[in-house]
């Protein structure tokens, strides 16, 4: 078998799913492994909702796995993907049948707007279209499609028809989901003919109550991912900040709602930490809530040893379709040295420890000589270029959640040729002379910005640290921190490092600064 045959999986696990869902093909599925520290029955019984991670740490494959295992299993499952079904049409429809307040603070004028109530609609329609469609035809269950609208809308509707009805905190409905509203006792704030408009808040207490008294069959999950947050212009930034943190807090309300209420409804989230960290940032107290039901995906281990939790990934993937034993895959694949380092601490090392990380670094290598029977040195060493252009690429991407593009080009420009290793002096001194007429780069590293700008490239893993100490009796110990590694504090007093898969890419001169 020649390396071209073996399947390391897509960067992207989506695109993986995808193709074997098309051609019927399971090996996502017969390879996948649980993340250590996970526990997967903390989601399917609702003590845990939210998966959290950088990107690329495999919250997408988690998510994809238990959407699969629930619906194996004949529980109802749906999963709504943000990023693509949520389209900026359907933001800016949301936006605008929300409203807004500006309100005065100490003479601050600030913008206030809020998405609670309309995701919450959301919700409890996506909830009601799942039911009708499993064939739920019980008294309570058609009040709720009345009053959800799905009586009128047969296919459910798209996300921006779901929240056109909208008016800033009230709903306007006629037919059918009037007369229920009137019956279960939805205050009519106004009224003509047929139609009627009620506060959305009240309409949601009365979804809400029916589902309290719905007799459900089976378990019924509904999936959040992409979750993604992209810098255009400030004002769809911000928007979109508030959409998601309120999203996040729907998610919330509802499963706490269905815990009280012993409602069989789980509503399971994605959350990229750059993201989160990003929205957290507008001061609201969803973060409690991400704590107490949230897990992060964090991969690093005591060990870097041929037994580290990514490399038995790998080693399965390899297996499953190359159709050889897991303890034979690195020594029939792979050299027990690459770079003189063990293969194991070579291909960690190269990595942010995370799974997308090592397959992009295999399936760029594979491409050297996809028609040899093993690794080499040769592959890595020839296409490290490569892997470090496209590391780069994943990086501007997790960089956008707070970053304006014109921002992450002056990261780029600024590290260009620098040294490998710096300290916080000679970040400055490059900054005032080399870039003193540089807008960008004076904003990201003036005395002001610098500790903000150097935590925020330590947070998603560019930097980290690596220096050494001496203890009492004269010995010196290495220091090498990272926030993949554990370690979730950058100590910027101490010497700095740019992680190694970048070097490439930035020209950057090996050795210290200073």
């Amino acid at each position: 078998m020649t390396l071209k045959s073996i399947n390391f999986g897509d960067v992207d696990a989506k695109n993986e799913i995808l193709k074997n869902s098309r051609t019927g093909d399971r090996t996502f599925s017969d390879s996948y492994s649980i993340p250590e520290r996970i526990d997967i029955e903390k989601y399917l019984n609702g003590e845990r909702y939210f998966i959290l991670g950088l990107k690329g740490t495999g919250k997408t494959a988690l998510l994809r796995y238990l959407h699969d295992k629930v619906t194996r299993e004949g529980d109802h499952s749906e999963l709504i993907l943000f990023k693509t079904h949520v389209t900026e049409e359907d933001r800016q429809t949301l936006s605008a049948s929300a409203g807004y307040q500006i309100v005065s603070v100490n003479d601050v004028s600030a913008f206030i707007q809020d998405f609670k109530e309309p995701w919450k609609w959301f919700l409890y329609q996506k909830i009601a279209a799942k039911l009708r469609d499993t064939g739920y035809n019980d008294a309570l269950s058609i009040k709720l499609y009345k009053l959800t609208g799905l009586t009128e809308n047969k296919i459910g509707g798209a996300i921006g028809a779901m929240f056109s009805k909208l008016s800033s905190g009230t709903l306007k409905f006629s037919g059918d989901a009037l007369g229920i509203a009137l019956e279960l006792g939805v205050e009519i704030v106004s009224s003509s003919g047929d139609t009627g408009k009620a506060s959305l808040s009240d309409i949601n207490r009365a979804c809400s109550e029916i589902l309290k008294n719905l007799e459900q069959r089976q378990n019924l999950y509904v999936f959040f991912d992409e979750l993604e947050l992209f810098y255009q212009t400030p004002e769809q930034f911000n928007r979109d900040r508030r959409i998601i943190r309120d999203l996040i807090y729907a998610i919330s309300h509802i499963n706490a709602e269905s815990a009280e209420y012993g409602r069989r409804i789980f509503l399971i989230s994605s959350l990229r930490t750059e993201v989160l960290h990003s929205v957290l940032e507008l001061g609201h107290e969803i973060g409690r809530d991400v704590d107490d039901y949230g897990d992060r995906l964090d991969w690093s281990s005591s060990t870097d040893g041929p037994e580290h939790p990514l490399l038995k990934i790998v080693a399965r993937k390899i297996a499953v379709s190359s159709e050889t034993e897991v303890d034979d895959v690195w020594n029939k694949f792979f050299p027990e040295k690459i770079n003189n380092q063990d293969y194991f601490k070579f291909i960690l090392n190269s990595s942010y420890y995370r799974p997308r990380d090592i397959v992009r670094l295999l399936r760029v290598a594979r491409d050297y000589n996809n028609e040899s029977d093993s690794f080499t040195t040769a592959h890595f060493d020839q296409t490290s270029l490569e892997y470090s252009r496209q590391t780069w690429l994943e990086i501007t991407e997790e960089l956008l959640a707070s970053y304006r593009p014109e921002q992450i080009a002056a990261l780029q420009r600024f590290f260009l040729g620098f040294s490998t290793h710096f300290r916080r002096n000679d970040i400055e001194q490059r900054a005032t002379i080399k870039y003193k007429n540089d807008i960008e780069i004076n904003e990201l590293f003036n005395k002001r910005d610098i500790s903000r700008t150097l935590s925020d490239l330590y947070r998603i893993g560019v930097l980290g640290n690596d220096f050494v100490v001496k203890n009492n009796m004269g010995k010196v110990n290495h220091r090498n921190r990272w926030i993949f590694r554990g370690n979730t504090t950058l100590n910027d007093a101490e010497r700095m490092t740019i992680h190694k898969s970048l070097w490439k890419h930035l020209s950057m001169v090996p050795g210290s600064a200073t």
